[in-house]
């Protein structure tokens, strides 16, 4: 058993999905897109306030660790399959 202390803190990562159409085709200016991913980050935390690894993440503030990932339109799952 190791000792206390010694057990490295986990890297939690929010991931956050932006639709790339939204800026072409449909010509979203940047500044919107960008404000609903935070919008969307930030209701993630809220929806999800009590969960355990939310708290860990929060209590982690300057660690926090947020990964952008693109999707080119809005029927595409997170895992690559068409909805």
């Amino acid at each position: 058993m190791a000792g206390a202390g010694s057990e490295a803190a986990r890297q939690l990562v929010q991931y956050v999905v932006v639709r790339s159409d939204l800026l072409q085709p449909l010509g979203w200016p940047l500044g919107a897109v960008i404000t609903q991913a935070c919008h969307a980050a930030t209701a993630a935390i809220h929806l999800h306030y009590d969960d355990s690894d939310t708290q860990e993440y929060l209590a982690q503030l300057d660690a926090m660790h947020k990964v952008v990932l693109q999707v080119m339109r809005r029927n595409v799952t997170l895992d690559g399959s068409n909805s």
